[in-house]
């Protein structure tokens, strides 16, 4: 798949603008109330309602990493745990799918336009062909198409890669079907390659795990103060 790049997605920004209805126009904004927000206290995302969706599952497999585990799997263990860090700071969390099911891109827009929630962010873990350079292609990358979404994707992103230290492979507007959605900000993150042996290993450590959804979490946590 052809990726278009940040640069000509910034060009056709002021288009989109114009044309889609954003979510900051809404004027039934999925936030809740100013007098929750202003009293959050410790629990920072309190009356937050987050969707989370893990990519793939059921028969859509994803690629194998060396072990022999699936992208499908490694992607609901990770949104599972982010959806711990997240309910830990008070959110209100959906997840499109907790076990192992066949759920259809269509399938998880509508989830999303259902829910109505804050924020929809899609994880995954790439993989290249057997002919790609999987020794010298890593690093996280990140998706929006609709404007209102495009300074959550730069700090996820920019968390990532200046908190972990992660590579960027790079930040892209693309019309996806899961940064489509604009009854919220929808971002999809790309979390590594795991055809390439130090994005796995990474991926699969329990331990870089728990600071990589502590990373997004701090990150969701500071985007929604920044409004």
């Amino acid at each position: 798949m052809k990726f278009i790049p940040l640069l000509i997605g910034l060009i056709a920004l002021n288009s989109l603008a114009n044309s889609s209805v954003t979510w900051a126009q809404d004027k039934t904004l999925n936030l809740a109330d100013s007098s929750v927000i202003s009293h959050r206290g410790h629990k920072p995302l309190s009356g937050l309602k987050i969707v989370l969706n893990a990519g793939h599952g059921g028969t859509e497999l994803g690629a194998a990493g060396a072990t022999g585990l699936l992208a499908k799997d490694l992607n609901l263990q990770v949104t599972k745990l982010l959806q711990d860090e997240l309910v830990r700071r008070g959110a209100t969390v959906v997840m499109i799918r907790e076990d192992d099911r066949d759920i259809s891109l269509a399938e998880r827009q509508k989830i999303i336009d259902q829910e109505s929630p804050a924020i929809a962010l899609t994880f995954h873990y790439r993989s290249l062909p057997d002919d790609g350079d999987a020794e010298n292609t890593r690093g996280v990358s990140s998706y929006w198409y609709h404007p209102q979404a495009h300074s959550l994707a730069v700090l996820l992103h920019n968390r990532l890669v200046n908190d972990l230290g992660r590579p960027s492979y790079g930040l892209y507007w693309q019309n996806l079907a899961l940064t489509r959605p604009y009854t919220a900000p929808s971002v999809l993150l790309e979390l590594g390659f795991i055809s390439n042996p130090d994005d796995f290993e990474q991926a699969i450590n329990p331990q870089e795990q728990k600071k990589l959804v502590k990373t997004l979490a701090e990150g969701i946590t500071e985007w929604f103060r920044s409004l």
